[in-house]
């Protein structure tokens, strides 16, 4: 053995992790909390970590920045906040919701007391929030959804790919006969949890997640009393010293099938063992110009939905307590898509007697926000809110705005069995190079940090095998 072979089998394993978001700070904790002697360097492009589950404390509110809830069926990040000591606390609120619908808001529960599901009951017949029509397609709909309900897993969601087809939801319901059902109620579920439109989101995706959220009666929000940001504040802490913030990369280096390295955009090139890509598909077809033709076409169909979100902080209640949100139907004329109240899931999110409000805007009516300043922005919601909520004030105690050009994979027809099968097969033979990301695996919250997590594991076994050899 010479002394150079000698030299490189001694030293510490580099791995770059390239995003620090929900991703790359899921497998950067994993590497560094493992039993493996490791050289970890995120490199994250923005001036703060965290990316879409990054929250901010002002005055003592504590506003999230795009997600705002985690499942109790989140496996993967209960596992993370029992590590992180982060304590999750089940809600014990019924699921409901405020539907605004022929000129009011309209009371709609999916879970609760046999009091509030007759309340649904009359809120749907009495003020005919679903025809009668639209009615029994609904019925048709959830008793196909339970029937393969089972197949319909946060962690595994292999059992419903065959439900994966490159059909998009919009198309699935006409072809079934359930249109009049998505357009009165089925979109609002939809926009709220993707912050797209059924015509943009896969079928199947679509149908597990009105299920898993929506219908599924044992299923409850579970999250930190001060919401998703607290948690993101944790694990960015215990990345913090492996972190380099204001750090964007221009390339990922491949040469001869195997990762050398990145380079900055200021033009450091940073060698490493193993690159983890943690952002988003858009920017890893980018900066990893020589991937295989076939995985850069996978990456290709991943679409994303663009959001604007405006949390607000207010000094009085202005929203029923027993309600998580308000939904407004895309035939309403709202500029809103959702207004979230954070109080419902997380209790300490506001100081007492105080409330915190995420709004949400959809599309092109957030791209329209886009070219606004902050404070018009902010002016500009508080305008569109004082219409349906009267106790508004003018002026919010304290308000954030938070710009998503890509908010939420969309996961278009087929995207999600093109994903799994690509997982099974790896790279195309590329060494040393790892996805993680939303779209890895089911896109929410718990898929980002467990593609996360897969891609440290795989690149630890890879690190293994290669220094055995």
């Amino acid at each position: 053995m010479n002394e150079t072979t000698r030299s490189e089998l001694s030293r510490k394993p580099k791995i770059v992790v390239v995003g620090g978001g929900t991703s790359g700070l899921a497998a950067a904790y994993t590497l560094l909390e493992s039993e493996n002697d490791l050289d970890v360097t995120v490199l994250e492009a923005s001036d703060h970590p965290g990316g879409r589950i990054a929250g901010e404390e002002v005055e003592g509110f504590h506003m999230d920045s795009a997600a705002t809830i985690f499942l109790e069926s989140y496996h993967t990040v209960r596992r993370l906040a029992e590590s992180l000591d982060i304590p999750l606390k089940r809600s014990e609120h019924a699921k409901s919701a405020l539907i605004f619908s022929k000129g009011k808001f309209r009371p709609i529960y999916t879970s609760g007391s046999l009091g509030q599901m007759l309340k649904t009951a009359y809120t749907i017949l009495s003020f005919r929030l679903i025809s009668p029509k639209g009615i029994w397609q609904f019925l048709r709909f959830a008793r196909m959804l339970k029937a393969r309900s089972k197949d319909f897993g946060i962690e595994d969601y292999s059992g419903m790919l065959d439900l994966d087809t490159r059909e998009n939801f919009t198309a699935f319901m006409a072809k079934n006969s359930m249109s009049e059902y998505l357009e009165q109620s089925g979109q609002v579920d939809i926009s709220c949890y993707t912050c797209g439109f059924p015509e943009q989101v896969g079928a199947g995706y679509a149908m597990l997640l009105i299920w898993c959220f929506s219908l599924n009666p044992s299923e409850h929000p579970c999250l930190p009393e001060r919401g998703v940001g607290s948690f993101a504040a944790a694990l960015s802490e215990a990345c913090a010293k492996n972190t380099r913030l204001g750090t964007p990369v221009e390339r990922i280096v491949l040469e001869e099938g195997a990762v050398r390295g990145v380079f900055t955009k200021d033009g450091e090139f940073v060698e490493a063992d193993a690159v983890i890509c943690a952002t988003t598909a858009t920017i890893a077809n980018k900066i990893i110009p020589d991937l295989p033709p076939d995985i850069r076409e996978i990456l290709s169909r991943v679409t994303y939905s663009t959001c604007c979100v405006v949390d607000m902080g207010l000094d009085s209640e202005i929203f029923p307590s027993e309600f998580f949100a308000a939904a407004f139907p895309r035939r309403s004329g709202a500029l809103m898509g959702v207004v979230v109240n954070m109080g419902f899931i997380a209790p300490k999110a506001a100081p007492e007697g105080k409330t915190l409000l995420h709004i949400a805007v959809f599309g092109d009516q957030a791209r329209e926000l886009f070219r606004m300043s902050d404070d018009e922005i902010v002016e500009r919601i508080v305008e569109e809110m004082q219409k349906y909520f009267p106790a508004m004030p003018e002026k919010p105690r304290v308000a954030r705005v938070f710009r998503w050009p890509e908010a939420v994979c969309l996961a278009p027809g087929g995207m999600l069995k093109a994903i799994y099968q690509m997982r099974q097969q790896g790279l195309g033979g590329v060494e040393g190079l790892f996805l993680a990301g939303d779209y890895m695996r089911l896109p929410v919250s718990n898929g980002a940090m467990q593609g996360g997590v897969d891609a440290a594991e795989d690149c630890m076994s890879f690190l293994s095998g290669r220094t055995a050899s």
